[in-house]
């Protein structure tokens, strides 16, 4: 016997039916819309205290899903950090975050930023990879919590780990560093003997001093980072074509100009990805800068100009208390003139970097000598701080600080 539905329950059956496919299409169609760039400050649900400026570049749909890319600023400013890196999150979709808290100095940075990196995977369409960059301090405290995290890279500027750490750090570092940032050393090693680099490693040179690199070249950095872990889809290869032409093009101008380490150093992070040098043959376009005479000049004075350079460093830490004002005046002065003056760029870099490096040395033990309440020690610091850097902000204040302790 067949039953028949009241008219009234067919209809109603037929309008939930036809509505649920009208939703249905809704949705897909909601889904499918672009959705725009979103950058604003917020805050840690676990900790308001924690506040975090993020980018969040315009995508094709909802659902998709973004890596995370985690900066940090040595001052704990977000927005420096977003203003450097906002280009290169758009360039190569990713969502931005960069905390207002952690900052130099920090002693629970690494549980701060697994506060951050749990809120915005909570919050933000952000898929499994993550990457993090800082500059000077921020790139040590990336690199600690990258020895010790899964991440899937780290850009260090301005700053970078010891061969130990870095032997921890189980993914792939891109070191940024001026020739004349008083952190070079650091890195230099790994010009000097690129044999030896860890095969994680890689090295480019900047003209920033120390400073956050500017915004180009730290998309290209990224850019390196996000190709190379997608270079085994079949789509990416229009777009590493492109990447390739234009790193081409950098090493092409800067080997013209006659820079060749630095031409070098991005010829060689480009061959050691292997779509890239299939794209680019970078392998003997590295091995050909290298035999050039004109290379082994420049690896020959950078030598020469370490060696100097670490001399005159122990010199320095040496006369901090043992010389008195008029000594420090004239050295000083010597190596301010030469700064700008000397004529061979690489013994230049040198003395920027020995400027350098008497600054920070002085800011050391002027925070250490403040804490300590040592009047007649920070007297002595402050006087050669002045010397070398009269506009510092950090002299200035402990300037104030040595004030409020004489007061006292």
């Amino acid at each position: 016997m067949r039953i028949m539905l009241p008219v009234s329950v067919v209809q109603l059956f037929l309008v939930l039916s036809l509505s649920g496919v009208t939703f249905a299409c809704q949705s897909r169609h909601k889904s499918s819309k672009q959705v725009p760039a979103v950058e604003r400050t917020d805050s840690c649900l676990s900790n308001p205290e924690h506040t975090y400026e993020v980018f969040v570049p315009a995508r094709q749909s909802a659902d998709t899903r973004l890596p995370l890319l985690v900066a940090i600023d040595p001052h704990g400013s977000g927005k420096t950090a977003v203003e450097h890196l906002r280009e290169a999150a758009t360039t190569y979709p990713a969502v931005l975050v960069a905390s207002n808290l952690i900052q130099n100095d920090d002693p629970h940075y690494m549980d701060e930023l697994q506060q951050l990196i749990t809120d915005i995977k909570k919050r933000f369409p952000v898929g499994k990879q993550i990457y993090l960059a800082g500059f000077s301090g921020g790139a040590r405290m990336a690199l600690g919590y990258a020895a010790k995290h899964q991440v899937d890279g780290v850009i260090a500027c301005g700053a970078f780990a010891s061969p130990d750490q870095l032997t921890a750090i189980s993914c792939p570092v891109m070191g940024l560093i001026g020739m004349d940032d008083f952190n070079f050393p650091e890195m230099v090693q790994y010009i000097l003997k690129p044999e030896l680099t860890p095969s994680n490693v890689h090295i480019e040179l900047t003209e920033a001093s120390h400073a956050w690199p500017d915004k180009s070249r730290l998309t290209n950095v990224f850019g390196w980072f996000r190709l190379s872990a997608q270079s085994g889809k079949k789509d990416n290869k229009q777009q590493i074509r492109r990447f390739t032409k234009v790193q081409h093009a950098r090493i092409d101008s800067l080997a013209g100009a006659g820079a060749l380490l630095q031409a070098a150093c991005i010829s060689r992070n480009m061959a050691s990805v292997k779509a890239f040098d299939n794209a680019g043959s970078f392998d003997t376009l590295t091995n050909e800068l290298a035999r050039r005479s004109a290379y082994q000049e420049q690896i020959s004075q950078l030598t020469a100009s370490l060696q100097f350079e670490f001399n005159r460093r122990q010199l320095f830490l040496q006369s901090l208390f043992s010389k008195d004002e008029n000594w420090w005046k004239n050295e000083i002065s010597a190596l301010h003139e030469k700064m700008v003056t000397e004529p061979n760029l690489v013994q230049r870099m040198a003395y920027k970097r020995l400027g350098g490096f008497l600054g920070i040395v002085c800011y050391s033990y002027a925070k250490q000598l403040a804490g300590q309440k040592d009047i007649p020690h920070l007297e002595k610091i402050l006087t050669i701080y002045r010397l070398a850097e009269p506009d510092n902000r950090d002299m200035q204040h402990y300037t104030e600080v040595l004030k409020g302790l004489e007061w006292k």
